[in-house]
């Protein structure tokens, strides 16, 4: 059975939270046993833990900056119950400049429910430098 669905529905509610920071919405869509890691070293675990993850990670990146804009169109690729995306993500904010984020991130579910969601980044360092630069 394909998570394709499950994950198109799961992206537009994240989208629909990153504008107006209701992240309960996504509840549905992770185990309570979930596990995620960021990309930055860190892990939670838990629906409640991973879901504050994610919101923590937004609020680092995606609400100092400016602006958020894909580059083209993410590779989505299904392989049994595992959905890889792969994107670039351009960030802007005035006095900094622009960052390219490019990243994989690695969606494993069960009974149609995220159980682990991994993020990785081509330069992890630069992600996290970029970060600091625009905290100020």
């Amino acid at each position: 059975m394909s998570n394709l669905n499950q994950f198109a529905a799961y992206a537009a509610a994240f989208e629909k939270s990153l504008l107006d920071d209701d992240w309960g919405r996504l509840e549905q869509y992770f185990s309570a046993d979930a596990h995620y890691l960021p990309g930055d070293g860190s892990e939670a675990v838990g629906r409640d833990a991973s879901i504050r993850a994610l919101q923590d990670s937004v609020n680092a990146l995606e609400r100092r900056c400016e602006s958020r804009d894909l580059i083209g169109q993410p590779d989505i690729a299904e392989a049994g119950d595992t959905i890889t995306l792969g994107y670039q993500i351009k960030y802007t904010k005035g006095g900094v400049g622009e960052f390219v984020l490019i990243g994989t991130e690695t969606i494993q579910y069960a009974d149609g429910v995220i159980v682990r969601m991994e993020d990785v980044f081509e330069d992890s360092q630069a992600l996290l430098a970029w970060r600091d630069k625009i905290a100020g």
